[in-house]
């Protein structure tokens, strides 16, 4: 029988300890798109491809922020390692300047553009006038993301992984009371549809917002900072800084300008194809959130322990999350594949959608391990590690090179369906898995970010 030793019951008791209010956390922001898929999927599937389509852009905003702030919090969690708070306020200031930037971009879009936005991925009129109508209103609370992603990803890294799973519990409940009320038309309300999701998210965003930054000021976290202890930073420290994250941002930028081309393939094969992809990836999302816990607590760990000075420490760690996950990703993957009838029978499609989204459930579930395994070597290891160049080039290399020309060849020239396109896709994970692996046995990833 496997025995643990006291160093690997330690690990994984601190891991489990950061791991499951994150897993916790992003099963219920991940549960806003399931929730917004599921209740307007009792309307028809018009709905449901005019909200999953207007979500791919908000799926590019969250990738992008995510960039911008796990690219700062890579800082912070070897700052903290390290116990010097100054330098973790100026990060914090550092990350929302930069969020605020990119949500003001976005919002001129969803808010101006919402038509030419969403008609770029389908060309059915109420696919775009429905869409239009939602991404418009969530648009409003792009700004508010941004802080949120900042103080997030800043409180995880020093380990404080509790309050933001208390705000997204808050804002959850918000979302789900409000999109009964507002997209059926309860307790006096008119029924708003598709409309009414885009404000039930919209004010469930501001609520959390608010509710963070009352707690951290309000208990004095050491994100409490005012305007000068956040934007006091020099030019040498934010250079400094930009070097290891802009691999970062553009890792993301370009990762997920990518996954939006992929939709972009599968929404032109059909209405029937982009409602199916629609509803399996929100499925794979929400397979994903165990991981979530794992990537983002190992990371932590990781990178406080590189701010340390034990790299050893950090290594064994690595390989600790890596094992681990795979086990569990296969599990998942078992588990999607053979779940397929139970969890298709909830939602009110056609045949045609049943049947690409029953095979698209069973290419999800095969390579569902891939992708498990190359978001821990990228994002918990490189990223976490310092390693941010070689993270941005591998993703890049097998998105663009590989991916993206794979889903045009397979769905415009061959002619494939939409389950047989995404499989050939999967061949980038396939790709990256040869490359990442080699490169954390090399332990070329472990940088210490913070010794000057």
């Amino acid at each position: 029988m496997f025995k643990f030793s006291k160093s690997q019951k330690r690990f994984l008791g601190l891991l489990l300890t950061l791991a499951i209010p994150i897993a916790l956390q992003n099963l219920l922001t991940c549960s806003m798109s399931v929730i917004d898929i599921l209740m307007v999927g009792q309307l028809n599937e018009t709905a449901i491809a005019a909200v999953g389509i207007a979500n791919q852009f908000v799926f590019m905003f969250i990738v992008i922020q995510y960039g911008i702030h796990s690219g700062v919090s890579i800082f912070t969690a070897q700052y903290w390692g390290k116990k010097e708070m100054s330098r973790i306020k100026h990060l914090s200031g550092m990350g929302i300047l930069a969020g605020l930037t990119v949500a003001a971009l976005f919002s001129y879009v969803a808010l101006i553009l919402p038509d030419n936005l969403i008609s770029f991925f389908s060309k059915d009129e109420a696919v775009v006038r429905l869409g239009a109508d939602y991404i418009r209103i969530v648009g409003g609370s792009f700004a508010f993301s941004a802080v949120i992603f900042s103080f997030m990803c800043n409180l995880r890294s020093m380990g404080f992984v509790k309050v933001p799973m208390v705000c997204s519990m808050v804002a959850v409940t918000f979302n789900i009371v409000l999109n009964y009320i507002l997209i059926f038309g309860k307790w006096g309300f008119p029924a708003l549809g598709v409309t009414g999701a885009g404000i039930a998210t919209c004010t469930s965003k501001i609520v959390e917002g608010l509710f963070m930054a009352g707690i951290i000021y309000g208990k004095n976290y050491p994100l409490a900072a005012n305007f000068k202890e956040m934007f006091s930073f020099g030019r040498p420290f934010l250079g400094r800084v930009f070097t290891t994250c802009w691999p970062v941002f553009l890792n993301e930028l370009f990762w997920v300008t990518g996954i939006s081309l992929y939709k972009l393939v599968y929404a032109r094969i059909g209405t029937e194809s982009i409602a199916a992809v629609n509803i399996v990836t929100t499925i794979e999302e929400f397979m994903f959130i165990p991981f979530f816990g794992i990537f983002h607590g190992g990371a932590i760990m990781i990178g406080n322990s590189i701010g340390a000075g034990q790299k050893k420490t950090a290594q064994a760690y690595g390989q600790f999350i890596l094992i681990t996950q795979l086990i569990i990703a296969v599990g998942a993957g078992f588990l999607m594949i053979s779940s397929r009838e139970f969890v298709l029978s909830f939602y009110n499609i056609s045949p045609a959608t049943y049947e690409n989204a029953y095979y698209l459930m069973l290419v999800s579930g095969l390579i569902f391990w891939a992708k498990t395994t190359n978001f821990t070597t990228i994002v918990s290891v490189l990223r976490s590690g310092g390693d941010t160049q070689f993270g941005f080039l591998l993703d890049l290399t097998g998105v663009w090179c590989i991916g993206v020309p794979m889903a045009f060849f397979t769905a415009f020239y061959l002619g494939l369906p939409v389950y047989w396109v995404m499989a050939l896709v999967a061949v980038e994970e396939l790709f990256k898995l040869g490359v990442g692996i080699p490169r954390f046995f090399s332990q070329k990833w472990i940088r210490n970010l913070v010794t000057v």
